[in-house]
């Protein structure tokens, strides 16, 4: 399964609040899918919707969008979703309900639900509203041209649980595995034995160097279906067996 995400506030673009989840891509990534987008944009219904097509033209069978599903003006995520669906926004009436009982909650009195509030129960025409066990937005969940698209809220107390009770679950592997080593050399010294490993083995390289690679080493991932990754992996340690023997 190819996933993506797509994180959405103009409060991640100040460079203040680190955007990323690492549970979230940790979690993607155990389960063995590719991970082929993680992108940040602003509050702008334009540029959410771009973000929208660049994880279609990517080939994302899923796209997990957060931030931008409360009440206020500038949480125009739904809407974007609409424009990109082309369906009008509708209320659901069991996400209306379980908004109000959260508001309650929240505030210790019931709350009079008006137009602004509704806007969190509110989900394209045809897409599933997602229960939201922590807040009070319903999260949504929504079909085009073969790619899902998740809206969560951008709270990560609210975000993970949604993640793991509604998206987790529908993750699939690709059957690919990553296998990681370290290497005490510099990265220039590898890549010829890089490109020899590719030539040879359906795989991906990824050279995660280090400054202090003389102490830490630098980190190599292999990711491949099994048998070609392990084939890749014994290659690469090979090459520089032999790499060592001229020098």
């Amino acid at each position: 399964m190819r996933t993506g995400i797509l994180h959405i506030g103009d409060e991640l673009l100040t460079g203040d609040t680190d955007p990323f989840q690492k549970e979230m891509v940790a979690s993607i990534r155990r389960k063995g899918a590719r991970l082929v987008l993680i992108e940040v944009v602003g509050d702008r219904e334009d540029d959410i919707v771009k973000g929208f097509e660049h994880a279609k033209a990517l080939g994302a069978d899923m796209l997990i969008v957060t931030g931008g599903l409360g009440p206020t003006l500038d949480d125009v995520t739904r809407e974007a979703l609409a424009r990109y669906l082309g369906a009008e926004l509708v209320t659901d009436p069991e996400a209306e309900r379980e908004m109000a009982a959260a508001l309650t909650r929240m505030h210790q009195r019931p709350m009079m639900i008006n137009d602004v509030l509704r806007r969190m129960a509110q989900v394209p025409r045809g897409s599933r509203a997602l229960s939201n066990p922590t807040g009070a937005a319903c999260g949504v969940e929504a079909l085009k041209d073969g790619m899902t698209i998740f809206l969560l809220p951008g709270f990560p107390d609210e975000m993970l649980p949604m993640f793991r009770e509604h998206i987790l679950p529908r993750i699939e592997g690709t059957g690919e595995i990553e296998l990681e080593i370290r290497v005490w050399r510099g990265e220039s010294s590898m890549e010829p034995l890089f490109e020899q490993v590719f030539t040879e083995f359906p795989v991906r390289i990824a050279s995660l160097p280090s400054k202090n690679w003389k102490e830490e080493g630098n980190r190599v991932i292999i990711r491949g279906p099994r048998k070609d990754a392990e084939a890749a992996l014994g290659r690469l340690q090979e090459l520089m067996l032999e790499q060592n023997g001229e020098g």
